[in-house]
């Protein structure tokens, strides 16, 4: 166990940004949604094949009173239009009424509605809008919340979604509603395999390594500039490989005043803090070179306020770019992140900003990256994200897209079709309740796998991760303790997911203080401090090497047929058994504090990996130490 901190004593339950971060957001995000018109993007199939037909399905609730619902769709990238049962442009559609049901939470009735839109070839984008509507009464349409306005109350709010973001004491957040259609991309795009095999690093550049290895900056605060650039990442290269990483996530590198760099101002060039174009060309070549990926993190919902498109917004507001945005009283109330005015929200469905933003990706693909993790990629439309992957498949075929969707399953599954995953915030939050918090019984923590592996398709990919950036890092909520890091290592790497690894967590980096201070203030840049290059926990770096190694050398096996074969809540041990290819393995872990013996099934068994390098087969029982794991494969 490593040296922990006196004030790691206070660390703060995990709180995961986004909008539906409390029980009070989820309630009302919940009563908003089902009181009105809802689509959910609730297609069948969800990511349409060539010349396949498509179900579609809508809910009505009390807020929505109609007789009748109707799609329109279009098929040549055009908006639909059309209204009260006719098009205008594209074609009409009637869905039926399938059921009603009662919904006690608005003491009313809700009916679904579904409806088949028709089959297309390859290469076309559909674009639908949804009506509610009766002979005599007003039309309702499907929308979602596509920001929040600060300041003085907008018009016209929808009534259920007044109070939404709004919690007592906060400043008030005025939910506004997205009116663009939505759409799907009709393709036999696949996730690329090398995606399924990976072992993502995530490299923050600012913190990570400086040219030619000299010390780090020194800044004020946390929230400064402590050096890194990509001449350093480059530099380090060789620790890379040799810890086995496949792919690189670099943070963003697009200028910006922030150390963070998610408010860029441009996206066409490089931070000069961080290097140059031609550093970062040479990163991927390098990396290709050695079998590695590169990714980039691209933001699409907002940008810096000192971008020059939102300074032309702002100057004038018949300009081409103030209809980027989103003003609700121009020039000085508009959609931002979370009501961040600094980070003024794109409007991803005005035709120039989508263009420009899909050409700006496009342009890095070919400077040679592999793909984009997606920040906040909840925040663009749907119909945003069907475009960009089919501009950046036709740029790089293999390419890959990442979302950070912080929503539930149903939303994040969604985008199949439109990305190829999204981070998995829900296996996270149950890997530290179950290693870190002690909240979560081994047998719920195995209930949720099976359930949460079973609602995805094979076409969708979740990568996994035990921290990240923007929260605690996993050896601060393990209060320092490293055999128990381990031991959830140990169990992130046998899950089928690809593994995602937060800089320095290898090499046993804690931070100084919890990222939320004692006034409630979120501050995570306490997680994101310099990458211990000379004091590194060498026993631990070890076992991420191994772990790495033994991932790479059967990456099937983990994502075979999986059989759990023990669960013991009152002593803490789960024991799961992992087959394909003819390989199995059998993984063996003891939550608990106390040593306890488990039963091994019949046949040879040969130790492959322990968390505790005391660990040892005997005969046909493995006695585990608290806190320890094994992987054991079949002979």
């Amino acid at each position: 166990m490593t040296e922990q901190p006196a004030s790691a004593a206070n660390v703060s339950a995990d709180f995961v940004f986004g909008t539906l971060a409390t029980d009070d957001l989820r309630l009302a995000q919940l009563r908003a949604a089902r009181s009105g018109v809802t689509h959910g993007h609730r297609l069948t199939p969800q990511d349409p094949l060539p010349d396949q037909p498509v179900q579609i399905e809508v809910t009505t609730g009390p807020a929505a009173p109609c007789e009748r619902v109707t799609c329109y769709f279009t098929a040549d990238g055009a908006e639909p239009v059309g209204s009260r049962g006719v098009a205008e442009r594209g074609i009409a559609v009637e869905l039926q009424q399938a059921a009603v049901e009662w919904d006690t939470l608005l003491w009313g009735y809700v009916a679904r509605w579904t409806g088949e839109l028709a089959p297309h070839p390859a290469g076309t984008l559909v674009r639908y809008r949804v009506e509610a509507w009766s002979a005599q009464g007003p039309s309702f349409w499907a929308s979602e919340i596509a920001g929040v306005v600060t300041g003085e109350r907008p018009a016209d709010l929808n009534p259920t979604d007044a109070e939404l973001f709004n919690l007592p004491g906060s400043q008030p957040l005025w939910p506004i509603r997205r009116s663009g259609s939505f759409a799907y991309h009709v393709d036999k795009e696949q996730v690329p395999d090398w995606l399924r095999d990976a072992v993502i690093y995530q490299v923050f550049v600012d913190r990570f390594a400086t040219t030619a290895a000299r010390s780090f900056d020194t800044p004020d605060s946390p929230g400064g500039f402590f050096g890194g650039t990509l001449r350093g990442v480059i530099e380090r290269l060789p620790y890379l490989e040799a810890l086995g990483a496949t792919v690189l996530w670099l943070s963003p590198i697009f200028p910006s005043h922030s150390h963070h760099g998610y408010d860029a101002y441009d996206y066409m060039a490089v931070e000069p803090r961080l290097g140059t174009l031609d550093d970062l060309r040479e990163l991927t070549a390098a990396a290709h070179a050695r079998g590695m990926r590169v990714l980039l993190d691209f933001v699409a919902n907002h940008i810096s306020s000192h971008h020059p498109a939102f300074q032309r917004a702002l100057a004038d507001a018949e300009s081409p770019e103030a209809g980027w945005f989103t003003f609700t009283r121009w020039p000085d109330q508009y959609l931002s992140f979370f009501g961040v005015l600094d980070h003024p929200q794109i409007n991803s469905d005005n035709p120039d900003a989508r263009a420009a933003m899909i050409a700006s990706a496009s342009f890095w693909l070919e400077q040679g990256v592999d793909g984009f993790r997606l920040d906040y990629a909840n925040g663009p439309s749907h119909a945003f994200w069907s475009q960009f992957r089919a501009a950046t498949r036709a740029i790089r075929r293999d390419s890959v897209t990442i979302g950070e969707v912080v929503e539930t399953p149903a939303l994040q599954q969604s985008y199949t079709g439109r990305m190829d995953g999204c981070l998995d915030f829900l296996l996270m939050q149950a890997l530290r309740q179950l290693f870190a918090f002690r909240s979560l019984p081994v047998s719920a923590f195995d209930a949720f796998l099976r359930r949460h592996l079973a609602f995805f398709g094979d076409n969708f990919v979740l990568p996994s991760f035990l921290d990240n950036h923007d929260m605690n890092r996993a050896l601060w909520v393990l209060r320092g303790d490293t055999r128990r890091l381990r031991l959830a290592a140990l169990c992130q790497f046998t899950l089928p997911p690809p593994p995602i690894i937060y800089y320095g967590t290898e090499a046993g980096l804690n931070q100084k203080r919890d990222v939320r201070y004692p006034d409630g203030s979120g501050h995570p840049e306490e997680s994101r401090l310099p990458m211990p290059w000379e004091a590194q926990d060498a026993e631990l770096h070890a076992f991420y090497s191994a772990l790495v190694a033994l991932r790479r050398a059967t990456p099937a096996l983990w994502r075979g047929q999986r059989n759990t074969l023990l669960l013991d809540d009152a002593k803490g041990l789960y024991a799961y058994a992992c087959a394909a290819e003819g390989h199995t393995a059998l993984v063996a872990l003891n939550t608990g504090n106390a040593a306890q013996i488990v039963p091994l099934p019949a046949g040879a068994w040969q130790l492959a990996l322990a968390s505790d390098p005391a660990l040892a087969v005997e005969g046909g029982s493995l006695t585990l130490p608290g806190g320890t794991g094994v992987v054991l494969q079949a002979r």
